[in-house]
């Protein structure tokens, strides 16, 4: 996946994005002040400006459509939404607003004439032969993206004017030369060194050691041996799932549940497409082209002459509902290896070729009974369970106990014994186990809940029989344990002192290697690495790149990773060259985090200057999780 977003950073709709109009994606936190859940129909309100649905679903999709780019065509709606891209696209387009409306309280406008000379001038536009702006190249890149001409132009407008404020506030951000150079040298020196393992078979027989020591063990790491607080709770739940096996479904409600879900089960016809694209005012090139083609010029050829090269014809494979709406009628009407006359969009004038098709196909209904079953079973599970639901509120409203209104409506009972809060119901396959076990530590010893609901739809009412605090376990019961733990402390303590000693051997002069034979150690060599580990082989603990940047030439000392103590000696250093250093990349990281911090202090000032809500009724409406794509 990590492959596939830098391959998409790379693309032309991630440089029109991210270049033209970065400031777009400037995180806005959104907190729980922020959340408008009245009756405004707008995703956001911010200032004097809305964001309307149409707007944001606009944006989404065309985020979708770039991830379908990269992920193939089955990436979805809802992967998007599970990966956090709608909430990205609504922060992103809340920031635009939030900057632009500052903007506009300054009094910033911006002219036709710099919004020009900002397209003219993106490299992303340029012809890469003549190396000048390409109005081709423009379109085309428009058109992958899913903007309008109009759309991409106040776009524009309304970053430049966001980046007069932004640049104020970042552009006297200053890095004093030798600071960043002795950054670049810190991070590029280098060192090397040698190191063993003890050997820890010289420490298996460890004395046991006597019930005084144990017994004082075990009170100075009480932690260890401390149980902690559990609940007895009696618990209710009633779910979909305990019904649907009772329900029945007959043969005329899979048909027409078949008939209302069928477009689920077609897979609609693709089209693989290719276009010359000549401007709004060019309609005779247009025409000219087309007549070539009719008389057997080739395809690619015409398209060259017009300046487009492969990338930019070959549109790749489309539904009809995918499509640009104005080039749908043409494309869907030709045969395949057929081409169309010039039709006109906004865009200009296309002549398209479609040079594959692959047929369409729809699934019968004996193919997908078993989902149209499952389905309609599920739908009538939880519209009987909130009848069931009601009746169950409505006997423990009245006083009966969780146990006989369980009975009553076929709710599902246990007797849990020793809850521990965050470890779920012991092994219980309880749907929401861990909101209901949180929701246990709420209340008291003898509280009962109301009827309360999983974020899945589980309905559950629980009682807390019985609190057992916290406390040490008596040394008796966990003597073994103590046993156990104290002998591994003792094992460490001891590898320790020997390493230590053994390292202030090689600091009075003996040898390293001398001394890894004679505990029948393998010495190894850790090979020029940085601060970070860069350069350890992959079996050397980072640690021991750490410690060596503690150490002096020639010195050494005792470590410990994990379960093994290690003896490490530095023994060459390679310093980096400060006054020859290339400072720039720091020099510009250094930059970049001070302009983040200030414009992150900035923003934060705005959101109690700027109203901004959000309307997360209306989002989650648009976005339900049924909803397919």
């Amino acid at each position: 996946m990590l492959a596939g977003i830098r391959t998409f950073s790379k693309s032309i709709f991630a440089k029109i994005i991210f270049g033209v109009i970065a400031l777009s994606f400037v995180i806005w936190g959104l907190n729980a002040s922020m959340l408008n859940l009245g009756t405004s129909r707008e995703v956001a309100e911010i200032g004097s400006q809305k964001i309307t649905p149409i707007e944001l679903d606009r944006a989404f999709q065309r985020s979708v459509q770039n991830m379908r780019n990269v992920f193939g065509p089955n990436f979805n709606q809802q992967q998007a939404i599970q990966m956090g891209l709608l909430n990205n696209t609504v922060q992103s387009l809340v920031s635009q607003k939030v900057l632009r409306e500052d903007a506009k309280d300054m009094g910033i406008g911006i002219s036709d004439d710099k919004v020009r000379d900002t397209i003219f001038t993106s490299d992303n536009f340029k012809d890469p032969t003549t190396g000048q702006f390409s109005r081709d190249r423009f379109l085309q890149a428009l058109y992958t993206a899913g903007y309008t001409e109009q759309e991409f132009i106040e776009g524009v407008r309304g970053d430049l004017m966001s980046q007069q404020v932004v640049g104020s506030l970042t552009g006297t951000a200053a890095v004093p030369e030798m600071m960043a150079k002795q950054i670049v040298a810190y991070r590029k020196e280098q060192r090397s060194g040698s190191f063993f393992a003890l050997n820890a078979a010289g420490f298996e027989n460890i004395a046991v050691a006597d019930d005084a020591t144990l017994r004082k063990f075990h009170e100075e790491n009480a932690a260890q041996f401390t149980a902690p607080e559990s609940r007895d709770v009696t618990l209710a739940t009633l779910s979909a799932s305990d019904v649907i096996s009772t329900i029945a479904v007959t043969d005329e409600e899979i048909a027409e549940s078949y008939k209302q879900r069928e477009a689920e089960f077609q897979t609609p016809e693709k089209r693989a497409v290719e276009q010359i694209l000549f401007a709004p005012n060019d309609e005779q090139s247009a025409h000219e082209a087309y007549k070539k083609l009719q008389e057997g010029a080739d395809f690619m050829a015409i398209a060259k002459e017009a300046g487009m090269d492969e990338s930019m014809v070959k549109l790749g494979e489309f539904t009809a509902n995918d499509i640009l709406p104005d080039l749908s009628a043409a494309t869907f009407a030709l045969s395949e290896g057929g081409v169309s006359e010039p039709v006109e969009t906004a865009l200009g004038w296309h002549i398209l070729r479609v040079s594959s098709i692959t047929p369409g196909s729809t699934q019968s209904i004996d193919e997908v009974r078993d989902i149209l079953v499952e389905g309609l079973k599920q739908f009538k599970a939880e519209d009987a369970i909130y009848d069931l639901a009601a009746s169950f509120d409505e006997e423990l409203g009245a006083g009966t106990s969780i146990e006989d209104a369980a009975r009553d409506v076929g709710a599902k009972t246990y007797k849990l014994n020793g809850v521990v809060r965050g470890e779920g119901l012991y092994g219980e396959a309880i749907d929401g186990a861990d909101e209901i076990n949180a929701k246990i530590f709420e209340l008291g010893n003898g509280e009962e809940s109301f009827l309360e609901e999983t974020g899945s739809g589980t309905r559950y009412v629980l009682r807390v029989e019985n609190v057992t605090p916290s406390a040490l376990r008596p040394f008796e019961d966990v003597r073994d344990d103590v046993v156990a733990a104290w002998t591994a402390d003792e094992r460490q303590k001891q590898m320790m002192a020997k390493a230590e000693e053994l390292a202030n051997n090689v600091n009075s002069g003996s040898d390293i290697a001398t001394l890894a034979l004679d505990d029948a150690a393998s010495l190894k060599e850790t090979g020029l690495t940085k601060r970070t580990g860069q350069g350890l082989g992959n079996d050397v603990n980072p640690s021991v790149a750490a410690a060596l940047f503690t150490l002096e030439a020639g010195k050494a000392k005792a470590i410990q990773t994990g379960e093994e103590i290690l003896v490490v000696r530095l023994d060459d250093i390679k310093l980096a060259d400060a006054q020859t250093a290339d400072a720039s990349s720091i020099n510009d990281e250094l930059k970049s985090a001070i302009n983040e911090d200030i414009l992150s202090q900035y923003l934060g000032y705005l959101r109690d200057e700027i109203s901004v809500t959000v309307n997360n009724t209306v989002i989650n409406g648009l976005y339900a999780p049924t909803a397919t794509n």
